[in-house]
């Protein structure tokens, strides 16, 4: 490690130890964070405040939806984020969070790469002593982001599968071909929050499927869960057909732009990007291939479709010592459930409404 970055950490270190109202310790804020899921409820997300002002309210330990360490500034309404700060280890945003029926906006930076939580809580820790000592919300995350830098580049991450790529496209996809009937289409898009499908809306959900061949009818499921209707609800299956081509029109960056420019927020978007791991909207990583929308078909799940739910077990259990089942449907057992062409369109805007 560099000397200046040892000496930066050094220095971060002494001020969590000696500053006169001493700091809090991030790493365990955020454990705390995780434990409750509460914070100190000032915010609707959980957060803890710092007991440091940037001028604008309290700066905050905070945690995202999937348990990623955050750090809220609040800033004015005239800041700008510059584009470099944001990368595949850290997000950096302006989110609007209410506080007594107030909005205040927030510079936001969370922590992408769990494996830099403790980098990360040194970082945390140098822009609240900025802070602290004067410095602007924006001047204070930018400088102490770019000091830490070389620090942050310099660690190693897993590639982004194929396979992730084009299921994140396939449900891309979707989602803007909802977004196209309703701006707050992303509200609907649930797979991100760690639920059963990757829809959404009242007792109604979608579950996609993406294949990489136009014939192909092949799909895989990877829970007994994933193809049982909600509970008094209904399940449509979303099979989307894509071919890679080097001129196709669907990348992760091309999709989500089409998503924000139609009304979406930005915002939001980003933060479901995140939980399935893709921390910016032009990530070289995510966008290394390209693909052509072959088809898209939708089935009707319902009795009679091909599948294994729980309700196929005594006691809808599975059987003892078994932890859990993965299986392949062909589709071309289904076409007695496929929803027509001129059907689609109502239910496109049954998820929307």
């Amino acid at each position: 490690m560099p000397s200046s970055l040892m000496y930066l950490l050094q220095n971060s270190l002494k001020r969590t130890k000696n500053w006169r109202n001493p700091m809090p310790r991030p790493i365990e804020r955020w454990e705390q964070l995780r434990k409750s899921q509460a914070g100190d409820g000032i915010l609707e997300i959980p957060s803890l405040s710092t007991g440091v002002d940037s001028g604008f309210g309290y700066v905050r330990f905070a945690i995202g939806s999937q348990g990623e360490p955050r750090l809220l500034v609040p800033c004015g309404a005239d800041v700008k984020i510059k584009s470099a700060p944001s990368n595949s280890k850290l997000l950096v945003t302006v989110s609007r969070l209410q506080i007594d029926k107030k909005t205040v906006l927030f510079l936001d930076v969370t922590c992408v790469l769990r494996s830099l939580d403790s980098v990360f809580a040194e970082l945390a820790n140098e822009i609240v002593y900025r802070i602290s000592t004067g410095e602007s919300p924006l001047k204070a995350v930018d400088s102490t982001i770019s000091d830490f830098r070389a620090l942050l580049d310099n660690v190693e991450h897993s590639d982004v599968t194929d396979q992730q790529i084009v299921g994140l496209i396939g449900e891309l996809t979707v989602l803007l071909a909802l977004t196209k009937l309703s701006p707050s289409a992303i509200d609907a898009w649930t797979g991100p929050l760690d639920q059963r499908h990757d829809f959404r809306n009242g007792n109604d959900a979608f579950e996609v499927k993406t294949s990489t061949r136009a014939d192909s009818s092949i799909i895989h499921v990877s829970s007994i869960e994933q193809l049982t209707e909600p509970k008094g609800g209904t399940l449509t299956l979303i099979h989307v057909k894509v071919e890679r081509s080097a001129n196709g029109q669907l990348s992760v960056s091309n999709l989500a732009s089409q998503i924000i420019a139609l009304g979406c927020s930005q915002e939001l978007l980003s933060r479901r990007l995140l939980a399935l791991g893709c921390s910016s909207l032009n990530s070289s990583e995510w966008d290394r291939a390209r693909y052509a929308l072959e088809h898209m078909d939708a089935y009707r799940v319902k009795e009679g479709f091909p599948r294994i739910s729980s309700a196929a077990f005594p006691d809808e259990r599975l059987p003892a010592g078994v932890r859990d089942v993965t299986y392949a449907v062909d589709l071309l057992a289904a076409s007695d459930f496929l929803f027509s062409e001129t059907e689609m369109d109502p239910l496109f805007r049954k998820m929307t409404s």
